[in-house]
């Protein structure tokens, strides 16, 4: 196997964990949502810093790939740059790598997602302990707030 093709099947290895590490991501934040709604510190604590090592280790391979897209004299950010990478993948790699790809952009999306939801609990927390601490009245804390 030459140096292309090794550097190919890593790159489609790094997609595959990718996909595991997002789906457990997705798990993780799905969890920290249920723990900021019963406001268990300790829990969201533990959960963070469970999220913090997977995200890690997905911005790593991120920065691995890009490296690699560069070798190959293509440039990182182009529209399309992996499915012309890994249409230099022998075939039955090619076709897993790309499927995978695919469910990769759509897990990514979904992630994204439930941060947006969890940032949105927090921002609401956030705003009540500010009007609790600011002095308003309690009948502001309770009155209805449409976000």
């Amino acid at each position: 196997m030459n140096r292309s093709e090794q550097l190919l099947q890593l790159i489609g290895r790094d997609i595959e964990l990718d996909c595991a590490d997002y789906q457990g991501l997705q798990r993780l934040m799905q969890a920290l949502y249920e723990q900021l709604l019963v406001r268990n510190s300790a829990q969201i604590e533990s959960l963070n810093q469970q999220i913090t090592v997977l995200v890690d280790f997905i911005r790593a391979r991120a920065e691995r790939r890009r490296k690699i897209i560069t070798a190959f004299g293509l440039a990182p950010t182009a529209p399309g740059v992996m499915e012309k990478l890994l249409a230099h993948c022998p075939l039955p790699n090619r076709t897993t790598y790309l499927h995978c790809w695919n469910e990769l952009e759509q897990l990514i999306q979904r992630t994204q997602s439930l941060n947006e939801r969890n940032g949105k609990l927090l921002a609401m927390h956030n705003d009540i302990l500010n009007q609790i601490l600011g002095s308003r009245s309690s009948t502001e804390v309770y009155s209805p707030r449409y976000y």
